[in-house]
């Protein structure tokens, strides 16, 4: 399955920004055959990172806090999000695990 996933953004307090990425590093050590690449917004939310997540769960068993009110809640997007770039930078800032 491939999850489209948001972190960081124009909204987001640095420290949530930080929880966020730590959930998603703390999934990839806990899921070694899920993997991660990073993409940049290239309009609208400059700030928004965006994660194309590939893993063997589907969304209801999706080991990650998506969707909620909590702090390191991160965005699923329900399709890929138009308008990003891949970004070889982000993708290796996520995988630093």
């Amino acid at each position: 399955m491939v999850h489209w996933l948001q972190y960081d953004g124009i909204t987001c307090k640095p420290e949530n920004c930080d929880k966020q990425l730590n959930e998603l590093q703390r999934y990839l050590r806990a899921y070694h055959k899920a993997k991660a690449e990073g993409y940049l917004k290239t309009t609208g939310d400059m700030f928004a990172k965006i994660v194309r997540l590939e893993c063997d769960q589907t969304y209801n068993e999706l080991d990650l806090d998506c969707n909620s009110m909590f702090d390191k809640s991160l965005k699923r997007y329900s399709r890929k999000p138009i308008n990003i770039e891949y970004s070889e930078k982000l993708t290796k800032t996520i995988n630093a695990i």
